[in-house]
């Protein structure tokens, strides 16, 4: 859901913000950098990136140079920042925000462009006029409603850029010369066992990747233990015969994923 993105940039210092006689000049070049990396890019979407989150670190500060007709440094940073781009099949929880007969908007707090069109709403589902909600009609006597601020899983679909949009939502009228997209969203599907409101699931539900229970995931690790002890063997056996060859082999580094 979140990775990290290396960013270059130039960052103009004005003459009032230089260092004074007796500061650090090293420590108030950093503060004034980091400010203007936290001014312009945290909750902007950088187009077929995702959306800035923070400021991670600084990896390089290059040299100041002075341009004619302007006082102000310019100086070239490398930085990394903060991405939130989830990635097509991964499951992630938010908060119904909307509905309309269009779909469904979700939102994740921090993020509000995640939407679930009808194709993609729990089969069979329909739309109530009298209450503005869809509904998930698995019981006719008790039909669940997708009601407004209750937790949702979804799965992402795709995520798509649209850098002449406006982040206006769909239904909207756009601005003019913009388009009614939101700059990045994300299309996801709650048609799925385990997805929805997550009040529609029972809580002992196993997690994706635990489908055998506590059984299963004893005996999967017991059988990676014994691989990793048959590979040990061989290795060692296969070392020696190597080295009685004339082969030379090297130390290799192990290590057991599990």
């Amino acid at each position: 859901m979140f990775r990290l993105c290396r960013m270059m940039d130039t960052v103009h210092i004005a003459p009032a913000d230089f260092p004074k006689p007796g500061d650090d000049e090293g420590a108030v070049i950093l503060n004034i950098i980091t400010e203007a990396i936290n001014e312009k890019y945290p909750n902007k979407v950088v187009p077929e990136v995702g959306l800035c989150v923070a400021l991670y670190d600084i990896l390089e500060i290059g040299e100041a140079h002075l341009y004619q007709g302007s006082a102000a440094q310019h100086t070239a940073v490398e930085f990394r920042l903060v991405i939130f781009r989830p990635f097509v099949g991964q499951i992630l929880t938010g908060k119904v925000a909307s509905c309309d007969m269009q779909g469904v908007r979700m939102t994740m707090g921090f993020f509000d462009d995640v939407y679930v069109p009808t194709s993609a709403l729990q089969k069979p589902s329909r739309w109530s006029s009298e209450e503005n909600l869809w509904v998930w009609e698995l019981y006719p006597d008790n039909p669940l409603y997708l009601d407004l601020e209750n937790e949702a899983r979804f799965r992402v679909l795709e995520v798509s850029f649209h850098p002449d949009g406006d982040g206006a939502p769909p239904g909207r009228l756009p601005e003019p010369g913009h388009s009614s997209k939101p700059v990045m969203c994300v299309t996801a599907t709650i048609d799925e066992a385990g997805l929805g409101l997550v009040d529609w699931w029972p809580d002992d539900m196993p997690a994706e990747g635990e489908e055998f229970g506590e059984e299963g995931a004893d005996y999967a690790e017991e059988y990676a233990e014994e691989c990793v002890e048959e590979y040990a063997e061989y290795a060692e056996e296969y070392a020696g015969e190597g080295a009685e060859g004339g082969e030379e082999y090297g130390d290799g580094e192990y290590e057991q994923v599990g």
